[in-house]
């Protein structure tokens, strides 16, 4: 496809909004619930980690997708003076990352002792990474999407959903769909499943609403955080 064939038709990139809207929701609450939890809660604190563990992993995957299959695409096509956004997102999923990093670090400390020295070093990362996480989201949709809309093919664009995917553990397909589902937008959930492998596409969808159900109640107390 052409430059100008790219340009005529835009395609719909509304998938990495309830993506977005998920991971925004589930890290503004992260902070919160690590502080909730009182000295030598270890179950507690295991439980949580583990939620942080699964939040974490898929930021993790979401960004190395977009470092690999969307920013050189993007930096190879749009015009040169657009150039220095994508290198804004480039910088800004570093700085997400060295948090991430940090958060590692941190988790099985805090998992094993539930200390609150642990968990007020790992709420304020998680506080850290919530307000630079917002800052690249904010970005991407008001300034890349618009631009990945028309240079990037609809194949190539689904090809960024399906490694991400693949990255995922199957015993956590369900949940992440859920995750998904809980505030995003039917229409575009489902089209968003009806681009999975079919394996995905017969099973997941029955799965996803209990999994995040169970799953919030252990983590949120409640299946409407």
């Amino acid at each position: 496809m052409t430059a100008a064939e790219r340009q005529s038709e835009l395609i719909d990139t509304r998938d990495m909004i309830v993506v977005h809207l998920f991971l925004r929701r589930e890290f503004r609450l992260a902070p919160g619930l690590v502080r909730g939890v009182e000295k030598g809660e270890t179950r507690r604190a295991a439980t949580i980690c583990a939620h942080l563990e699964f939040l974490t992993t898929f930021l993790h995957h979401h960004h190395v997708g977009e470092d690999q299959l969307l920013w050189p695409k993007l930096l190879e096509r749009v015009p040169e003076e657009l150039a220095p956004i994508v290198q804004l997102m480039e910088a800004q999923h570093e700085r997400v990352g060295t948090v991430l990093q940090e958060i590692e670090r941190v988790l099985p400390q805090w998992r094993s002792t539930a200390r609150p020295a642990e968990r007020d070093q790992l709420a304020g990362l998680l506080d850290g990474l919530y307000v630079s996480l917002c800052e690249h989201l904010d970005a991407e949709e008001e300034r890349i999407l618009p631009i990945a809309a028309r240079a990037i093919t609809e194949q190539e664009w689904l090809e960024l959903g399906e490694e991400g995917v693949k990255k995922l553990r199957k015993a956590d397909l369900p949940l992440a769909l859920g995750m998904i589902q809980y505030e995003g937008d039917p229409q575009v959930v489902a089209d968003i499943v009806s681009h999975t492998p079919w394996l995905v596409r017969s099973f997941v969808p029955m799965l996803s609403r209990r999994a995040f159900r169970r799953h919030a109640l252990a983590v949120h107390g409640t299946a409407t955080p």
